[in-house]
Formats: C-alpha cells, sequence, structure tokens
C-alpha cells in the first residue's frame, strides 16, 4: 500500500511540473520580456512540460484514473497548438506537386562560410559549394555571409552562372544576403534603430510563379555568447556566472521582442504577399516569433516532416531557431531541415505555391 502512495505521489510531482512549465511557457509568449524578462527562458522548456504532463496522463489512463486524468487531458488538448509549434508529426507535410508555380525558399545560417576553421576551412567550403549546386530552390536566404563569400564559393567550384544566380549581398562585413534564380524587382537592406539591438535584414521584391512576393531575410539578435559562456553553461556556471548569462539572455529577448515588432509593421505595408526567412535566435515559444505569426504569415513547419525540425548545433538539441514563415495568401506544401553539417545551423527549406492551403 505504501508503495502504491508514493507511485502516486510522485506521478502528481510530474504532473505539477508538467504544469507549471507549461503555463510559465504560455505566458512566456504572450507577455512582453520588457515586462517580465525572466519569462523568456521557459520557451525552451515548453516541449518538456507538455511531454511531463502527457506521460502522466497516459500513466493515470493506464492505471484505470480516469477521473484524475481529466484534468491532465484537458490541458494537454488545450495546449496542442502550441505543442505543434515545438514537434512535428509530419501530418502537414505534403508530395511536391510538380506544378510550374511550386517554389523553394532556403534559409540558411552559413557562419561566414566556416572562414575561421571552426570545422573543417576550405573542406566545409568545398562540401557546401557541392551542396547548394544540388539545391533546387528559386531563393536561398543566408545569414552571416561574408563580403568575400562570392568569391569563396568559386574558388571551390561552386558555378554562378549555371543555372544563373544573382547575390543580393549586405553591404559590409557579413550579413543577411539573398541568392536567387528569379527575377529582381526591388531591393534593400536596413538594420533596426540601436534601441532595438543589432538585427539586420535584407529584403528583395521577387518575381516568382506565384507573382510578385516581398521576401524578407533576417537574423534577429543574437545571444552574443563566448566560447567561455558556452563552456560555463555546460560545466555548471557559478551564481556570478549564471546571473550575467541569464541578463544575456534576457536582454537578447527584449531586443528581439522590439525587432518583431518594427518587422511586423514593414510586413503590413507590403503590398505584395510576404515570406519571412531566417535566423530568428529565438524559439517557436516566444514572444517575438508570436509577434511575427500574428502578423500575416505562418510557420511553415506546420507543413514539415515528423520531428523537432531542431536547427542549431549546440548543446541543446533539437532546438528550432531558424525557419521560414510564409503569407496567409500563399499555400505551402512541405517544410523540411536539411541533416548537413556545414555549419552550426541546418538549413531549413519551405515549398511553397499560390493560392491558399486548405489544409
Amino acid at each position: 500500500m505504501r508503495t502504491k502512495v508514493g507511485l502516486v505521489d510522485s506521478v502528481s510531482i510530474f504532473a505539477w511540473l508538467g504544469l507549471v512549465l507549461l503555463v510559465l511557457g504560455e505566458l512566456g509568449v504572450r507577455v512582453s520580456p520588457s515586462w517580465f524578462p525572466w519569462l523568456s527562458p521557459f520557451g525552451l522548456t515548453y516541449g518538456i512540460g507538455w511531454l511531463l504532463l502527457a506521460g502522466v496522463a497516459v500513466w493515470r489512463v493506464i492505471s484505470f484514473r480516469w477521473i484524475r486524468a481529466a484534468f491532465p487531458v484537458l490541458v494537454l488538448v488545450a495546449t496542442w497548438p502550441s505543442f505543434l509549434l515545438v514537434f512535428s508529426f509530419g501530418l502537414g507535410a505534403q508530395d511536391i506537386p510538380k506544378e510550374q508555380d511550386v517554389w523553394g525558399v532556403m534559409s540558411f545560417n552559413v557562419r561566414r562560410l566556416d572562414e575561421f576553421n571552426w570545422l573543417e576551412g576550405e573542406a566545409t567550403r568545398r562540401e557546401l559549394a557541392s551542396w547548394l549546386s544540388n539545391r533546387k530552390e528559386s531563393v536561398w536566404c543566408l545569414q552571416e555571409f561574408p563580403n568575400n563569400g562570392k568569391s569563396a564559393l568559386q574558388e571551390v567550384g561552386f558555378l554562378w552562372s549555371s543555372p544563373p544566380r544573382r547575390l543580393l549581398q549586405w553591404p559590409d562585413g557579413s550579413g543577411p544576403s539573398m541568392v536567387t534564380s528569379l527575377t529582381v524587382m526591388d531591393w534593400a537592406t536596413w538594420m533596426f534603430p540601436k534601441d532595438a539591438g543589432s538585427g539586420r535584414v535584407l529584403q528583395a521584391d521577387l518575381k516568382t510563379p506565384s507573382g510578385v512576393v516581398r521576401v524578407f531575410n533576417v537574423h534577429l539578435q543574437s545571444l552574443y555568447f563566448s566560447q567561455a559562456d558556452y563552456a560555463a553553461v555546460e560545466d555548471g556556471p557559478s551564481r556570478q556566472e549564471g546571473l550575467r548569462l541569464l541578463a544575456l539572455v534576457t536582454q537578447a529577448s527584449q531586443a528581439r521582442a522590439k525587432q518583431s515588432h518594427i518587422l511586423k509593421a514593414k510586413m503590413a505595408e507590403s503590398p505584395y504577399p510576404v515570406v519571412l526567412a531566417g535566423d530568428f535566435n529565438d524559439v517557436p515559444m516566444s514572444y517575438a516569433l508570436r509577434q511575427l505569426r500574428d502578423a500575416r504569415v505562418r510557420d511553415a513547419f506546420a507543413a514539415s516532416t515528423r520531428g523537432l525540425g531542431g536547427t542549431h548545433i549546440g548543446m541543446i538539441p533539437g532546438v528550432r531557431i531558424d525557419g521560414v514563415m510564409v503569407d496567409t495568401t500563399l499555400t505551402v506544401h512541405r517544410q523540411e531541415t536539411h541533416g548537413v553539417l556545414l555549419s552550426d545551423h541546418r538549413p531549413v527549406t519551405a515549398w511553397v505555391s499560390s493560392g491558399v492551403d486548405l489544409n
């Protein structure tokens, strides 16, 4: 009898922990980090909270504690749409039709083409050039693309003329750049105001098979963790280090919140359908990304293949901070997260066409 009571108590602890993580996560996407910055990290733990509560619900059902299972089940049903931003069951993914109006958008943080040999330097660039040469997307939104990127890729075998591709490049240093085989009607680069952090944007009006579309390639505020900071996280930071790292996380979240409002207004001004792609430096369950989804776009992850779709290759596996958001007037057929190891980010592709998505 004691064993039974102890088991019930331990399950209840998991239920409360899962519920707390879900509540804090749901608050974090709705409350600006400018007001309550300590809520922003709970976007990372949302999926854990949901799975904890799901485990409790399953245990109570198979243990015939149906009345006690009712509340967790109700919470899981209510938060199901949020969980689908974290994990995809592949239900929305379609076969890519062979119609002529289907075109692809890829987002990829190329990490300066490994010019500082974080991976294997020239060997990485050569592999990247080979991989890109076989891609069929009409638009590549590249982040951290260096000024000498065009020649650097050409030196390792990438052909810019077959098929003809035009490079729209950030004017200095490295930044968001765009490679496209489509006709460019107009394009511009801009930075967010100083009080909104250091994010960068390249926007272009492209003549796509779906008509003219305004594509925003963004790189939102980064954490700017040093190697020592990442090492401290892995080893367990001291109290002083922990407070400093938490301050960096919350400051970056506050900056991305401001940037999301500016981007939202910019997208609303577009006379054309919009596509937003880039390195968001934030998880799907965050205030900034909810603001962007509440604009005129939806996350293409709804049409993703099965899994977490993790894009950042780091200490925490499965974290999705890169992606593509597509105008609600366009159809998203499929999103793919590519498994290549050519940067500290994985590339993401969305295949879209004109028309209303019926799924």
